[in-house]
C-alpha cells in the first residue's frame, strides 16, 4: 500500500472543513454560551432519563453534534492540531467522502460507548476526541500493514498515547471543574476502536474505485 506522504503544505478539504467547523462553533460559542450546552452529549437525556429546557438539538443528532463542541481554547487547539497533521495523510488515501465517513462513525461509536457506561449521567460532554481516535486508530492500521511502514505504525501510535494522556490531563481538569461540562474520555475508546474496524476496509475501498 503506498504512503501518499502528504507535504505540510497540501489541502486536505474534507479535514479542513472538519476543523473549520469546530474553529467556527466554538467563537459562536463564546457569543452565545447556551450553543455548546444545547449541542453537548448528555447520556441521561440520549436515554431518555432528562430534558434540557430551552434550545438543544434532538438527542438522537448529539453523538454527532458534540464532536464539533469543545470545552475550551486548549481542548479546541489540541484536538486540532492532531486532526489536521494526521488526518491529511488518511485523507490522501480515503478520499474526503470516506475520511468523513470514518470521522463521523468513530465520534459516534465513542459516544455510544460514553452513554453506554453512564446512561444516566446528566453531565454534558464534548469534543471531537472519538472521532479523531478513530483516525489515528486508521492511520496506524493502513500504514502499519506492511513491514516496510513499521516505523509509521509506531509513530502513529506513540502520537495516540501523547495526545491521549494529553485528553486525559485536561478532561480531569475539566471534568473536576465543577462548571457543569465534560470532556467525553471513554469517547476516546470507542473511536480508537471503530478506527481499528474500519480504517483498512475503507482502505481496500477508495483504492479499488480509483
Amino acid at each position: 500500500m503506498r504512503n501518499p506522504s502528504p507535504p505540510l503544505t497540501r489541502i486536505a478539504p474534507a479535514t479542513t472543513m472538519l476543523a473549520a467547523a469546530c474553529v467556527i462553533l466554538w467563537l459562536a460559542d463564546l457569543v452565545w454560551p447556551e450553543l455548546g450546552y444545547g449541542l453537548s452529549l448528555i447520556p441521561a437525556r440520549l436515554t431518555g432519563q432528562s430534558y434540557v429546557p430551552g434550545f438543544a438539538a434532538p438527542a438522537i443528532l448529539t453523538p454527532i453534534t458534540m464532536q464539533f463542541v469543545h470545552a475550551g481554547i486548549g481542548h479546541l487547539f489540541l484536538n486540532m492540531v492532531f486532526l489536521i497533521f494526521i488526518g491529511r495523510f488518511v485523507e490522501g488515501l480515503l478520499g474526503p467522502g470516506r475520511f468523513i465517513a470514518l470521522y463521523l462513525v468513530s465520534g459516534i461509536a465513542g459516544a455510544l460507548l460514553e452513554v453506554a457506561l453512564s446512561p444516566s449521567s446528566p453531565v454534558p460532554h464534548v469534543g471531537a476526541s472519538g472521532a479523531i481516535a478513530g483516525v489515528f486508530a486508521a492511520y496506524a492500521m493502513i500504514f502499519g500493514r506492511r513491514a516496510d511502514h513499521a516505523s509509521e505504525r509506531s509513530q502513529a501510535l506513540r502520537l495516540a498515547l501523547v495526545w491521549i494522556g494529553l485528553q486525559l490531563a485536561i478532561g480531569f481538569v475539566f471534568n473536576s471543574g465543577g462548571a457543569g461540562g465534560g470532556i467525553a474520555i471513554w469517547a476516546h475508546v470507542g473511536g480508537f476502536l471503530a478506527g481499528l474496524v474500519l480504517g483498512v476496509p475503507l482502505a481496500r475501498d477508495a483504492l479499488r474505485s480509483r
